[in-house]
């Protein structure tokens, strides 16, 4: 069976902490390639009083100076700033953007790899037709055609990145991706229990 490849797509505070979870699966288990893709909006920042690209400094340091200070993520850890390239050989799509930029995200990355597989770590509802709230999961569904997983739990984003016990449950429809996803999801520090 082919490894898998993984892309985070979202590099915010909550987007970086579940990488650096997810960057000591991919290294550790011999189901997932161990490079890990984070799509990184390219936004400017001063760093040692110059200014540039974030997903430079970063590609650069490995610390996501804007959104998670003083994280040092593994080398084998890439900021893409190109939404299409970012997710063009992905398995496994991990969702951690704001919920108001789902549907325009989803527009511009193009279509996705054959077979692929979301997990949701959204949070908030989204105003869908005619007034009615929604799910991002139930907009990433429709919006992807593919199955979407969601990992939730009631956990602080600096915590998980600094190692802190914290556990997490993923909801799976399909039992053909819950081994591995929560193989993706789950280690010494972060415990995963799918339903």
């Amino acid at each position: 069976m082919a490894k898998k490849n993984v892309t985070v797509v979202g590099s915010g505070n909550w987007g970086m902490a579940i990488a650096t979870i997810i960057a000591g699966n991919t290294a550790r288990h011999p189901e997932f390639t161990d490079d890990l893709t984070v799509w990184m909006f390219d936004e400017e920042v001063q760093h040692k009083g110059v200014k540039r690209k974030l997903s430079e400094v970063f590609n650069e340091t490995k610390e996501n100076v804007k959104y998670l200070p003083g994280i040092t993520l593994p080398p084998h850890v890439k900021a893409e700033p190109d939404i299409k390239k970012a997710v063009a050989n992905a398995d496994i799509l991990i969702w951690v953007l704001p919920h108001q930029f789902v549907a325009r995200t989803v527009q511009n990355m193009g279509p996705v790899k054959q077979g692929a597989v979301s997990v949701s770590l959204i949070k908030g509802g989204l105003e869908l037709e005619g007034g009615k709230l929604g799910l991002c999961s139930d907009l990433l569904r429709k919006l992807l055609g593919h199955e979407v997983a969601v990992l939730m739990g009631a956990n602080v984003a600096n915590e998980v990145a600094a190692g802190e016990f914290c556990e997490a449950t993923l909801g799976i429809q399909s039992e053909d991706h819950k081994d591995m996803l929560v193989k993706l999801f789950d280690c010494q520090t972060f415990r995963v229990n799918a339903v």
